[in-house]
């Protein structure tokens, strides 16, 4: 049994798997320039919570210990990714959880390379698009990071290519049905994903219109909407209303921050440029040679690399916008590809554009390298570990990361400078409730300073030590009881 292509009628493919070698090329490019990354830095916040959450999952599920209510502050359900991170991390540490990263966002590039395949029937393309993605800064960046982008984006292309360029028949059906279940496992992964399902809903009706007609395309797309609203209700409805609230709080009520939206899209810019601007080209010149539904196509395609940074303007923030915008450059790869590949027919403008992925490449390396900004505390830990092996409360700027790297402890042990009032803190201090302070004055800048102050009033607080990781400096108060 084969099936025709959307974009080429009469090109055949058959059902054998197989990777060609540009693509196993691009591959092994793609994992040893995010491999490199791997051990550069300890944990980022995200990473310890991420890993952190999904051993107190598992420890829930196996010997019912109490954990907190991550459903309703996390931005994606904690019962998926974090356990699966979890297992990583038991068997290699951080390392392997990266890694395990890493082979998802390997997953994705795969994708890229099948979508633009079935779409375009141009093996050229797809080589193009899978490389221009495999070397973007945000790319390299996810793969060796260990939270739940990686695994939603893998999530989310396997849905596109199982929506793409379908026949008809049963065989369309279960496709669409198992595009659905994946999207809606995309989106509870990660909640900010349901920003990209009306573009794999377009890809999967304008892919199939050429074919089969507008009617029978939508027809699909309906089918593929409505398998993943009601996954995503099943699994609401067993999560109960806490998700809810965790939806709320994090994606559709965001609070606002105060970046400019210009900066945002300068961001934006920086690192997805290189994809955009041959992706909108593709659309232009598939409008000028009136190929409308593949116009129309490119077009979804290509837009789809602005949702992030116009959804970011609109709240005002640039936090996490490298994790998010890669989401958008995975769909303007595939048309981006596409206009590479018209390009580069003649041999002297293959090689050209073969020569322009060294300049392109050295560039996604080094922005994905100055991503890496969070503080190293692998000497923050080694003053902290013997200070916390004797039990008491520990008051910290973010608990996340000396939470993961200091196992003994519980997390009910732990508090931070975000959640409470200063009059709190005085009062906590006070009575000694904390045996270790650590404060950075840098997220909570006016908490931290209250809190200094109340330590330097209060008898039996010492300053212990003072870490220096880069621009950060850690303060590290211990309780000794002395007057």
């Amino acid at each position: 049994m084969v099936a025709r292509r959307a974009y080429a009628p009469g090109v055949r493919m058959t059902r054998k798997v197989r990777l060609p070698w540009p693509l196993l090329a691009v591959l092994a490019v793609q994992a040893a320039l995010s491999a490199a990354l791997v051990r550069t830095r300890t944990a980022f916040g995200d990473e310890a919570l991420y890993l952190s959450a999904g051993h107190l999952e598992w420890s829930h599920w196996l010997h019912g210990t109490q954990i907190p209510a991550y459903q309703t502050w996390f931005s994606g359900a904690p019962v998926i990714y974090p356990p699966v991170g979890a297992i990583a991390d038991s068997l290699g540490g951080l390392a392997a959880a990266r890694l395990l990263s890493l082979a998802f966002m390997l997953g994705a590039t795969c994708f890229v390379w099948g979508v633009a395949a079935r779409l375009l029937a141009d093996e050229r393309a797809a080589f193009f698009a899978a490389a221009l993605f495999a070397v973007l800064a945000p790319t390299l960046h996810l793969g060796s990071y260990a939270t739940y982008d990686a695994p939603a984006l893998l999530l989310m292309a396997a849905a596109t290519w199982c929506a793409t360029a379908v026949r008809g028949g049963e065989q369309a059906t279960r496709r669409l049905i198992a595009a659905g279940i994946l999207l809606a496992l995309a989106n509870a992964t990660k909640y900010a994903t349901a920003l990209y399902d009306p573009t794999v809903l377009g890809v999967a009706m304008l892919s199939s219109w050429p074919e089969a007609g507008w009617k029978v395309a939508a027809r699909r797309a309906a089918v593929l909407a409505g398998t993943a609203a009601t996954v995503l209700g099943v699994l609401l409805a067993l999560g109960g209303t806490g998700y809810l609230t965790g939806i709320q709080l994090t994606t559709t009520g965001r609070p606002e921050g105060t970046d400019a939206a210009a900066l945002v899209f300068t961001d934006a810019w920086s690192w997805t440029a290189v994809v955009l601007v041959p992706a909108v080209a593709a659309a232009i010149v598939c409008a000028v040679r009136r190929r409308w539904p593949q116009a129309l196509l490119m077009a979804v395609l290509a837009l789809s690399a602005l949702l992030a940074p116009a959804d970011q303007a609109r709240i005002q923030t640039t936090v996490s916008l490298n994790k998010h915008v890669d989401f958008g450059a995975w769909f303007a790869a595939i048309a981006a590809g596409y206009l590479l590949s018209l390009l580069s027919r003649k041999r002297a403008v293959l090689a050209v554009t073969l020569a322009a992925f060294i300049p392109v490449t050295s560039m996604g390396i080094a922005q994905a390298r100055a991503m890496i900004d969070w503080p190293d505390v692998t000497g923050l830990v080694k003053v902290v570990r013997p200070l916390t092996n004797h039990g008491g409360h520990f008051l910290v700027e973010t608990t996340d990361v000396l939470q993961y790297y200091l196992p003994q402890t519980t997390w009910q042990q732990w508090s931070n400078t975000l959640d409470d009032s200063p009059e709190y803190y005085q009062r906590a201090i006070a009575r000694h409730y904390f045996s270790v302070v650590v404060l950075s004055f840098d997220q909570t800048l006016a908490a931290d300073y209250s809190i200094a102050f109340d330590l330097s009033q209060t008898s039996g607080y010492r300053l212990a030590a003072k870490v220096r990781s880069g621009k950060t400096v850690f303060y590290v108060w211990e309780y000794t009881g002395l007057v």
